[in-house]
């Protein structure tokens, strides 16, 4: 009996044994009858190859025995074995041998492979070795009518959960709304789609093109809807009625409801082709993946890493799987769950204090203080999903004027120090003025933090020849705004570009030129004046944390700016928050576009207890008229403190 580990060293074994075994004897090799090597070697060459025309089959032709392993091999792709012989069995003179091949199949990335031996009888025929066909020679226990093929079992998607564990984006039921084909066709099927297009809530004419266009044995989608959506419970007694009409349940990642958090959480759907290439062999189509937002972002961790089986399958004339049985089975790795800080009360609370704003974009981030949590991050609908809460580049008008005052107060200003509010002031040729409505009263020179209360332009730009643009940038990035961070997740915090000309940087001191900001980044700014040290932003819990700017804020300094703060709430144009329990506050306005005269961003920032607020409005006359509502409105309805 002739035994080895692999085909190349039995091959060796074999052959040399043969030659040794004829020489040694004195006779001619041709006088002998043939060893069976050759014959079990070209098997395995033939199994790994797919091509057995080289074997003498016992029960089947070279043909037949091809086109068997070239159907079950098939659904494989590219992918075929190493075959080789690890052990014969065979006594000299006897017309009988028994081969056992190993086969092995390199499924995946991971070092298991699915191995197994078979074994084959041979037997000797006019000099001629045959090989005994079966299927079982191809895979163990493979029927003549199976074939054979590799499923991947990707694990459940992981959930995106908030910091007590409570899962945020997680699957969820749906329904898959749409025109079954096959039950209704031509002008009744066109009829149903608008019908039903309508019931739904979506284009009549666009959905009845589609559904025409599709082949007659098609299901044609509509819409997806969640099973607890209003419109679904209000209309599905209707959409039953309609004629072909098909409601089909599945299960799909998704949020708390249709708005909540969209822009940061993302959604998931199925692989596009460029994902495919990217991803190098790890994914392929239909796999779901996250397209947008933390699900893109997070994608690897929340999908974990797939198994795969191998199985026989049996099919029906038309293609169908009548029946798989599993051959083999590399287990998936689950997904790791996503925390993020986002307060689910708060999160709603916030979007619900935006949900009328349909006219123009509007924004509302809230941000623990003693950690730097963003707590809700919301857009009204007039925004679009888009992420302007985290991520809007938007001048931030007088809010600015927080970073200001730090600049000034490292020259040596303290709450009361005098500066000079006139009506106007030009610089290099440039008028710079109040907005329209500055109370008199407080013109001439006024305490610093009466001139931050009222939002004296001409104040704060009068000492631009002392503070210079290199002391506003580096006063910015003291209280978290204007350092280019690397962010776990879809953020600006800001900018506060240099600059040579005059002009510019008088218009930094109040938030214009090109100062840009996010409303988290003045969320920010607020929560580092009320801690006394710079805060950074924690979307994604876990991670570690952001560095210190390098000119970090001083406890006392930020105790001037609060002194400032609570002069726009106890006097200023803050006032409107005091009932709510609001210490701190700050308006603001930037002039934008080409109107005559120009429209403004409207601002209002805010701080109680340990949380920081910032909203936005893209238009509007004024913060107290335009953003303070939407603070007052989260406060009202969310008990955070």
């Amino acid at each position: 009996m002739l035994r080895g580990s692999r085909a190349r060293t039995l091959v060796a074994v074999s052959l040399s044994g043969v030659l040794v075994g004829t020489l040694a004897a004195g006779c001619s090799m041709f006088d002998s009858p043939p060893d069976p090597d050759d014959a079990a070697r070209a098997l395995a060459a033939g199994l790994a190859s797919g091509d057995l025309g080289a074997v003498t089959f016992k029960g089947t032709t070279p043909a037949r025995a091809t086109a068997f392993v070239t159907a079950a091999y098939k659904d494989l792709g590219t992918l075929r074995p190493q075959v080789s012989v690890s052990e014969l069995s065979h006594s000299d003179g006897s017309d009988r041998a028994t081969a056992t091949l190993l086969s092995r199949w390199d499924v995946s990335t991971s070092p298991t492979d699915w191995t197994y031996k078979t074994q084959v009888n041979l037997s000797l025929v006019d000099a001629t070795w045959q090989v005994s066909w079966t299927p079982g020679i191809v895979a163990p226990q493979l029927a003549s009518d199976e074939t054979l093929d590799i499923v991947r079992k990707w694990p459940q998607r992981a959930d995106i959960v908030d910091t007590s564990g409570a899962k945020i984006m997680t699957e969820r039921e749906v329904a898959a709304v749409g025109i079954d084909k096959t039950k209704v066709s031509g002008a009744e099927a066109t009829a149903a789609a608008k019908k039903l297009a309508t019931l739904v809530e979506i284009d009549p004419a666009r959905f009845a093109a589609k559904v025409g266009a599709a082949g007659p044995k098609a299901f044609v989608e509509g819409v997806t809807l969640r099973a607890t959506d209003p419109l679904l419970q209000r209309n599905g007694p209707a959409i039953a009625k309609v004629k072909g009409a098909l409601t089909v349940p599945a299960m799909q990642v998704l949020g708390p409801s249709r708005t909540f958090a969209a822009p940061i959480l993302g959604t998931v759907g199925e692989a596009t082709a460029e994902q495919i290439k990217a991803s190098k062999g790890t994914l392929e189509a239909g796999d779901t993946v996250g397209m947008t937002g933390l699900q893109y972002r997070y994608d690897a961790q929340l999908r974990g890493t797939p198994g795969l089986a191998v199985q026989a399958v049996r099919r029906g004339a038309d293609g169908s799987v009548l029946d798989k049985r599993e051959l083999f089975a590399e287990q998936s790795t689950d997904g790791k769950p996503l925390t993020i800080t986002l307060d689910q009360k708060a999160q709603a609370a916030a979007e619900a204090a935006l949900a009328q704003q349909t006219q123009h974009p509007t924004a509302l981030v809230v941000v623990r203080v003693s950690t730097g949590e963003v707590l809700a991050a919301a857009v009204g609908p007039a925004a679009n999903g888009s992420t302007l809460a985290l991520a809007g580049k938007e001048a931030p008008g007088s809010t600015f004027k927080i970073v200001s005052s730090l600049a000034n107060v490292r020259k040596g200003f303290t709450a009361d120090t005098k500066l000079p509010c006139t009506p106007t002031l030009t610089v290099n040729g440039r008028q710079f003025a109040n907005y329209t409505t500055y109370p008199a009263k407080h013109l001439g020179d006024i305490p610093m933090r009466i001139a931050l209360a009222y939002s004296c332009n001409t104040a704060f730009i009068s000492q631009h020849d002392k503070v210079s643009q290199q002391d506003l940038v580096t006063a910015a990035q003291s209280l978290g705004m204007g350092e280019k961070l690397d962010l776990p997740f879809t953020g600006f915090l800001g900018s506060v570009p240099p600059t040579d000309d005059a002009v510019e940087h008088a218009a930094s001191f109040i938030g214009q030129g090109r100062v840009e900001a996010s409303p988290l980044t003045m969320a920010l700014v607020v929560a580092s004046v009320m801690k006394g040290q710079t805060v950074r932003p924690q979307l994604v819990a876990g991670l570690p944390a952001l560095p210190q700017p390098a000119t970090p804020l001083d406890p006392a300094e930020a105790g001037v700016l609060r002194t400032e703060m609570r002069t726009v709430v106890s006097e200023g144009s803050g006032t409107v928050l005091k009932p709510l329990g609001v210490e701190y506050a700050k308006t603001g306005t930037a002039e934008f576009g080409t109107k005559n005269p120009p429209d403004t961003h409207v601002w209002m920032v805010a701080g109680r207890g340990d949380i920081a607020i910032a909203a936005y409005n893209e238009v509007g006359d004024n913060g107290v008229t335009g953003a303070a509502p939407f603070i007052i409105s989260f406060l009202k309805a969310d008990n955070l403190r």
